[in-house]
């Protein structure tokens, strides 16, 4: 809404008032002189401006300059009563910036055209359009400003102007060009960006000056940024070609005009073989299955020793040598005596059909075991009690995020798992991810950096057994600007533009590779180590000790039995 208007003319003793909103300008030396009622936009007019305001005029100009009134959120409306004198606007204006994305009218009063004026820079001259000639009255005119349309989109040429810019490259060592795909997962923020902003340098005409730096910038104790914050910082870059995360601190600094892509980071793991995590031996059979197997153990020694008692062996079978005989016959092993009757046959028959189909059900059942991925791992805090290790991707955001985090499951994992290896916890994302890919390992990395070395370097079955945590959500990235750019609001219209007609989707699905499918959960051959072994090794180093032990007793019996027959003689 139009709020206020000023008289400024030596024709006109009445006093005047520029509305600054809460700005800084005296109200005791520019009162208010009367109210326009209606409403379009906030904003100020100036009216009966003549040959002898122009110091008056420039004056308040330059106030306005220095408060950064001449933007898009002020509307200004200057009037004039003779189409002649338009070079009283030119000379008002001589050290004016007005910018690009200003908002500034001039009303012929009695002729009624409504013209436009900006500057392309500080250093051109001042542009004065002419936008509409058939104004009769206040309808007519607030029409005529609607009907202008969007004024920065009709000041796209900014006449091939040199225009300071910031670009980072984390990884200069591994950067070749912004157009090479085979490195995707290197430097993506930069090459997702470059062109976007390419599509805004060929658009608007302007050229880039562009610096290269390392950092995106990040607040020290002494309020000092490093990277591209702290050329923001000391004003030796306009905007930056990247877009960087919007911070709370960096606010101070610049401003943001469009967001463009958002990262989204994740410790990617896979799952710990079911073998690593749990006994598998224990696992074929479910309880009852396993209480079946003890109670057809039971009955088949009764029934042996029933048999036994009514047919009497001279190989002296007792109950001992029964146990051994249902033991072995589980374990697919021989005995060393042969049943002579049909009855002592059928059991021996019986037993060994038996316990074969319960051995190859539990032989069966082992080789799925070993080729199982657990789930073990379902939070932060099953991972910090995991016997995975973990690291990080290498990129400074990570550090700090890490540090700053408030979340305790996040901390805890960093303590226990990352920060006791100091730097050598972050690595680049081709050796993070081999890591994981042989297993045990968990990697912090942005998602389509992994999501690149996955698609070329894992096999079809090992895709599916990827799992993936969010330790932290990262901020909106957004493209940033020096306070008060001039063409802010240029920039904005044009990456929203960009947005709507597809070209920000299209280098989406050029540089952020999508999550790999799971298509062949088969996988190949499995070798087995130690760690799926380990049971059976502890199972045999409990029988050997046993056996030992057993020894040891039948040694000191004897020797005491020895002994005991030797006193007795005597």
């Amino acid at each position: 809404m139009i709020l206020r208007t000023i008289s400024i003319s030596c024709k006109d003793s009445s006093p005047f008032i520029l509305l600054d909103k809460g700005k800084d300008m005296n109200p005791e030396l520019y009162p208010a002189d009367f109210k326009l009622d209606r409403a379009y936009k906030n904003g100020i007019v100036m009216r009966t401006i003549d040959d002898c305001s122009i110091e008056s005029s420039r004056e308040i100009f330059k106030i306005a300059d220095k408060n950064n009134f001449f933007t898009s959120n002020n509307f200004w409306l200057l009037t004039i009563t003779n189409i002649n004198d338009l070079h009283i606007i030119d000379l008002m204006f001589k050290e004016i910036f007005v910018m690009p994305d200003s908002d500034v009218k001039i009303l012929i009063l009695f002729k009624w055209m409504l013209f436009d004026i900006y500057r392309i820079s500080s250093f051109k001259p001042l542009k004065i359009q002419m936008l509409s000639a058939n104004i009769t009255n206040s309808d007519s005119f607030i029409e005529s400003l609607k009907k202008v349309g969007v004024f920065a989109a009709k000041r796209k040429n900014l006449e091939n102007i040199k225009i300071l810019c910031g670009v980072v490259i984390e990884f200069p060592d591994a950067f070749t060009t912004f157009e090479d795909v085979s490195t995707r997962h290197i430097n993506t923020i930069a090459k997702v960006n470059y062109p976007l902003m390419k599509n805004i340098e060929t658009d608007l005409n302007f050229s880039f000056d562009l610096m290269q730096m390392d950092n995106y910038g990040w607040n020290h104790s002494d309020a000092h940024f490093d990277g591209m914050m702290g050329h923001f910082q000391h004003g030796t870059i306009d905007f930056g070609v990247n877009a960087i995360f919007m911070r709370l601190e960096r606010f101070t600094l610049c401003d943001f005009v469009s967001e463009t892509i958002n990262i989204r980071a994740c410790i990617i793991f896979r799952q710990p073989p079911l073998s690593a995590v749990e006994n598998i031996f224990t696992l074929p059979f479910s309880l009852d299955v396993w209480i079946s197997c003890i109670i057809f153990i039971v009955i088949t020694t009764i029934l042996l020793i029933i048999h036994i008692i009514f047919h009497p062996m001279s190989n002296n079978v007792d109950l001992k040598e029964s146990l051994i005989f249902v033991w072995g016959a589980v374990c697919q092993q021989g005995f060393h005596v042969d049943f002579s009757s049909a009855s002592g046959r059928y059991i021996v028959l019986t037993t060994f059909i038996s316990t074969l189909f319960l051995f190859t059900s539990f032989s069966a059942n082992i080789v799925a075991l070993l080729q199982s991925p657990s789930e073990a791992i379902k939070t932060v805090n099953d991972l910090s009690h995991s016997p995975l290790d973990a690291g990080a991707q290498d990129v400074k955001y990570n550090k700090i995020y890490f540090e700053e985090t408030t979340d305790p499951e996040t901390q805890a994992l960093y303590k226990k798992k990352i920060a006791p290896k100091g730097e050598n916890a972050f690595i680049r994302p081709h050796e993070g991810m081999e890591s994981v890919r042989k297993g045990l390992f968990a990697y912090q990395v942005e998602s389509q950096a992994a999501y690149q070395v996955v698609s070329a370097t894992y096999d079809e079955h090992e895709k599916c057994g990827l799992k993936e945590l969010e330790l932290f959500q990262l901020p909106v990235m957004a493209i940033p600007v020096k306070k008060k750019f001039p063409y802010k609001e240029l920039f904005r219209q044009r990456l929203r533009w960009q947005r709507e007609n597809g070209l920000m989707n299209r280098e989406f699905r050029k540089w952020l590779p999508a999550k790999p499918l799971c298509e062949n959960r088969v996988a190949g051959f499995v070798s087995i180590g130690l760690t799926e072994s380990r049971y059976p090794l502890l199972y045999f180093t409990f029988g050997c000790g046993i056996a030992l032990l057993a020894l040891i007793l039948e040694l000191l019996w004897h020797h005491a039995k020895r002994q005991l027959m030797h006193d007795t003689k005597e």
